[in-house]
């Protein structure tokens, strides 16, 4: 008796693509470490300045950096995974978005820090100098 199902051996095999679910509650545990890791990286950057000389307000500012700019966009972002999670079917698409925003996320979390406090100890030294 011949069978209408193919055999065994010869099944392609299938992705199994994670559920958005499964994607927003990992989207929560990226963007939690990475505000972890941008504030060491900000802490590392905006030492290393003070210890070099610049003012020491630039701590004051880097707070206000990380409480007034960072948490609501990381906040934002959370939130966008988290309505896309409840809202969205699996798809190659979905994944897709996710790693590239997962991406984006860390090269943020790790780039910024030392690119606006680089930026403001260059500002620094170029207005001391002028005077």
């Amino acid at each position: 008796m011949a069978s209408i199902f193919s055999p065994r051996g010869l099944a392609r095999p299938t992705t199994v693509l994670p559920h958005a679910r499964s994607l927003s509650r990992q989207m929560t545990m990226h963007v939690a470490a990475a505000v972890f890791a941008f504030a060491a990286v900000q802490v590392w950057a905006v030492a290393s300045a003070v210890g070099l000389g610049h003012s020491r307000l630039l701590t004051v500012v880097a707070l206000a950096v990380l409480i007034f700019g960072v948490v609501p966009f990381a906040r934002r972002f959370e939130r966008q995974w988290h309505v896309l999670g409840r809202s969205a079917l699996p798809s190659v698409g979905l994944h897709l978005r996710f790693r590239r925003d997962v991406r984006r996320l860390w090269i943020a979390a790790l780039l910024v820090p030392v690119a606006w406090v680089g930026t403001v100890m260059l500002t620094g030294t170029a207005v001391a100098a002028t005077f």
